[in-house]
C-alpha cells in the first residue's frame, strides 16, 4: 500500500503518459484510498488544473489504470495546493498506526476508514477519517514528513451540515 510505488506505477503507465502529454497544466493534488474490502486496492490519484478549476482522477487498481474526464471540484475555503511526493516520508501504515494509537481509550468502534494525502497549509498530510458505529466521524491529520498529529476532531454525522 505504498504511495510512492502507486504514483510510480501511474506515471509509468501509457494511459497516464498519453493523458499527461496533452495536459501539462495539471498538477498532482491528492491521493485517496478507502480501506474497505471492495476498495482497498484501488487508489484514486487526482490532478488539478487551477486555470480550469477542474480535477482529473486516475483510478489505479492491481489490474488497470483509467481516468475520469475533467470534473468540477467541490468548493472549499482552502486553495488546492500541489502535493509534493518527495516530502512524504511516513508510509500509510505508520500514519494509520499513529491515528489508531490516538483513538485508544476512546469509545471508537471503527466501521469504515479512508484517507487522502494532500497539502494542508503547505505541508503534506495524511487526512484520515474514521466512521464510527456511534454515527460519528473522527478526523485526524498527520504530518506526512514528521508523523506529528497536527489536527483532530470528532463530530456527530447529524451535525456535519451545520
Amino acid at each position: 500500500m505504498d504511495f510512492h510505488k502507486i504514483l510510480n506505477k501511474l506515471t509509468q503507465h501509457t494511459v497516464f503518459k498519453e493523458w499527461h502529454s496533452k495536459n501539462k497544466n495539471y498538477f498532482l493534488a491528492h491521493a485517496f484510498l478507502m480501506l474497505d474490502d471492495a476498495n482497498k486496492d484501488t487508489w484514486q490519484i487526482g490532478f488539478y488544473n487551477a486555470d480550469k478549476e477542474k480535477m482529473v482522477t486516475f483510478l489505479i487498481s492491481p489490474t488497470e489504470v483509467k481516468h475520469t474526464e475533467d470534473q468540477e471540484v467541490l468548493r472549499s475555503e482552502q486553495e488546492i495546493q500541489k502535493l509534493e511526493p518527495e516530502k512524504i516520508k511516513l508510509v500509510v501504515e505508520e500514519a494509520l498506526e499513529k491515528t489508531k494509537q490516538f483513538l485508544k481509550g476512546q469509545d471508537a468502534f471503527i466501521v469504515k476508514t479512508f484517507f487522502i494525502i494532500q497539502q494542508y497549509h503547505h505541508t503534506p498530510i495524511y487526512n484520515i477519517t474514521y466512521f464510527l458505529q456511534t454515527m460519528e466521524t473522527v478526523n485526524v491529520k498527520v504530518n506526512a514528513e514528521t508523523g506529528e498529529i497536527v489536527h483532530h476532531d470528532r463530530k456527530k454525522l447529524l451535525d456535519m451540515g451545520k
